[in-house]
């Protein structure tokens, strides 16, 4: 391995392993007085106006994304030049960014803390950056199963295993949740949402271990 390659790889692991801390920076929730229910509460609504730590997380996903983006460059020298691997790298970048977006645009108000919120959504009387908010809550699922369906392609036996379970768990979780927020009151959103993530990063750290193992680098 050229010392190149060998940076490349040290700089793309660290971010991984930033960019994913960063994001499960919500885990902070179990240990603040959020009085936010991570049962019931997207991740999000830490960071709508009002919230006491809205500065803590927002910084914190601020971080995660920059993290994810700028692992795109070192991540690009280290995969095959074939098509699915370059996709999953290329998708780490656009999730970067919407990380970036939702810590950039946040919630009027907290959906799950109170019926004033959900009200004022149902009515439509929330502004343009809620909705780009929520938005990118979906966005984020959509990314997941995108990913997770480009590993199962890219990745080989035990490697692949992993890519379809993650993938199901996100698909499983997001069906539940579009139903439970179309004809129920969102509770238990929050949990299946936190499943989604703690799976996906949780795939992360597999594609970080599966990258340190130097004889599935691209040759140089």
């Amino acid at each position: 391995m050229s010392s190149g390659v060998r940076t490349a790889l040290y700089v793309a692991v660290a971010l991984m392993v930033v960019g994913g801390v960063a994001y499960w920076s919500w885990l902070l929730e179990f240990f603040l007085p959020t009085g936010l229910s991570p049962i019931d509460a997207r991740i999000g609504e830490a960071t709508a106006d009002g919230e006491p730590y809205r500065g803590l997380f927002r910084t914190a996903y601020i971080v995660s994304g920059i993290a994810f983006m700028l692992m795109v460059p070192p991540l690009l020298r280290l995969v095959p030049a074939q098509t699915w691997p370059r996709v999953v790298v290329l998708l780490l970048g656009i999730f970067g960014l919407n990380v970036l977006l939702s810590a950039l645009f946040t919630l009027d108000c907290a959906p799950s803390a109170g019926e004033r919120c959900r009200d004022m959504i149902a009515e439509g009387r929330v502004s343009v950056a809620h909705q780009i908010h929520f938005a990118t809550a979906w966005v984020t699922t959509a990314i997941q199963l995108a990913a997770a369906a480009c590993l199962e392609r890219w990745w080989l036996g035990g490697w692949r295993t992993a890519a379809r379970v993650a993938f199901v768990i996100v698909l499983a979780a997001a069906i539940v949740v579009a139903a439970l927020e179309t004809f129920g009151d969102g509770q238990f959103v929050g949990l299946l949402v936190r499943l989604q993530l703690v799976t996906m990063v949780g795939l992360l750290f597999v594609g970080a271990a599966y990258l340190l193992n130097a004889s599935r680098i691209r040759p140089q």
